[in-house]
């Protein structure tokens, strides 16, 4: 089998075209974990009846299942209840990786808050400040440069995970990069391909979010 770095650039040239397409199934996600994942572990922490117990179970089981099966069993049950489409199935993708992203930064943040004494809150509540003015004036500054170092591998971890769309048939920079392959059935250079643009990705992203961890890093 002969390599060839023609095919090859031609593959990132194709990759390329789907980069927003990765981007969009990995932050949007990612967003949307944030905030999820910032109640759960408020729930956890504070120990809200019922609620922490929930969450708990949940995110204990959800942790142990890989997000290919998760993937593959919520496909199934989509194409049982509802007509397939296009729009279905990224909302399906959407989905799916929302509820894998809110479990993994839930952990991380409620590691981050653990890691603040309890000191802190005391301090805050003898000066007369309420759990949300003791949350937002003193714990979460502290807490966002402990979460951000997890926050950025969950971020980088997220734009990688998004080459399984490739089961639902969602054409991402994976996928995208291996179009040209069809015309000779040599698929190495059009793997190569995509790893050398998630590669690319991810430098640019965890080039900036490391610049991002200094900044808070000063501030705290």
């Amino acid at each position: 089998m002969k390599f060839s770095f023609e095919y090859l650039w031609k593959c990132i040239l194709s990759g390329i075209v789907y980069i927003p397409v990765t981007l969009k199934l990995a932050l949007i996600p990612l967003f949307i974990a944030l905030f999820l994942g910032t109640l759960i572990a408020l729930a956890r922490i504070f120990k809200v009846p019922v609620v922490e117990k929930l969450f708990k179970v949940i995110v204990t089981i959800y942790s142990g299942v890989p997000l290919m099966v998760t993937m593959l069993i919520f496909h199934l049950l989509y194409l049982h209840l509802f007509k397939p489409g296009k729009n279905g199935i990224m909302v399906l993708a959407y989905f799916t990786f929302s509820i894998s992203r809110t479990i993994v930064v839930s952990e991380s943040i409620r590691g981050a808050f653990l890691a603040i004494p309890k000191g802190q809150y005391e301090a805050a509540y003898s000066c007369g400040l309420s759990t949300f003015q003791t949350l937002k004036k003193i714990v979460i500054p502290q807490v966002i440069p402990v979460a951000l170092p997890a926050l950025t591998n969950n971020t980088l971890g997220s734009i990688k995970n998004t080459s399984i769309v490739m089961v639902l048939g969602i054409v991402d920079v994976l996928n995208g990069a291996a179009i040209p392959c069809a015309d000779t059935y040599s698929y190495v250079e059009g793997y190569v391909a995509a790893a050398i643009i998630y590669w690319g990705i991810n430098a640019i992203v965890e080039t900036f979010l490391v610049q991002l961890e200094k900044y808070f890093a000063k501030k705290r």
